[in-house]
């Protein structure tokens, strides 16, 4: 999960209609969110649905606040439901920077670990976080089987692609590294720790790793 940058005016419907979902919406957190679920930051095509950030049933007097309206899949929703209303605002917080993002593979598990002081926000993002990818029981379901595996392979193939910068530092392996680092792809926020976590990849990607730091 990282930043998300929105657009500052929001879809002329939220003005015009009672609706939150009118095509013009879907269509203009599709362009601001890259395509991607806020949250697992997976593409998104024809399984998607606009997410109240703080929930319909709680908060009904933001409908159609523009602000609270983000783009996520159905497995993330179905997730986070009305349960979850007081997260970091992937608006304002630098979420990548604020939660630190690893895999376990020894245990197939991910880790999440907040690197400033703890707030009830961060502890309830970091909560949802650890559903979404290592489910909600000691057993994951085969759903959360199936987005656990989807997520490991795209983690794969970027260790593959970083490692391959490593034993041969040419530009275009230092190119494919730049390319699996675009905002449009998957999983960035674990990326961002990856490329973090080794001073080599630090001191040539750092700039690569800045999504959404800046208004569009």
């Amino acid at each position: 999960m990282i930043k998300v940058s929105k657009s500052e005016d929001g879809p002329e419907s939220l003005l015009t209609t009672k609706a939150y979902d009118s095509e013009d919406v879907k269509r203009q957190l599709f362009k601001d969110q890259n395509s991607k679920c806020y949250l697992c930051e997976r593409h998104l095509t024809t399984d998607f649905e606009i997410e109240h950030f703080k929930s319909k049933d709680n908060y009904s007097q933001l409908i159609q606040d523009w602000n609270n309206l983000l783009l996520s899949c159905r497995y993330c929703n179905g997730k986070k439901l009305n349960h979850f209303d007081n997260l970091l605002n992937p608006l304002t917080e630098n979420i990548e920077e604020e939660i630190k993002q690893e895999v376990d593979f020894t245990n197939k598990k991910v880790k999440f670990t907040s690197i400033h002081d703890e707030t009830e926000a961060g502890k309830q993002l970091i909560e949802l976080l650890q559903r979404l990818f290592n489910g909600s029981k000691s057993i994951r379901t085969l759903k959360e089987e199936n987005f656990f595996n989807y997520f490991i392979s795209d983690i794969n193939r970027f260790h593959e692609t970083v490692n391959n910068y490593l034993l041969k530092p040419t530009p275009p392996t230092e190119n494919e590294v730049r390319i699996a680092l675009d905002v449009d792809k998957e999983f960035l926020g674990f990326k961002y720790w990856i490329i973090k976590s080794n001073s080599t990849l630090n001191s040539k990607f750092s700039k690569d790793i800045v999504w959404n730091k800046y208004k569009k």
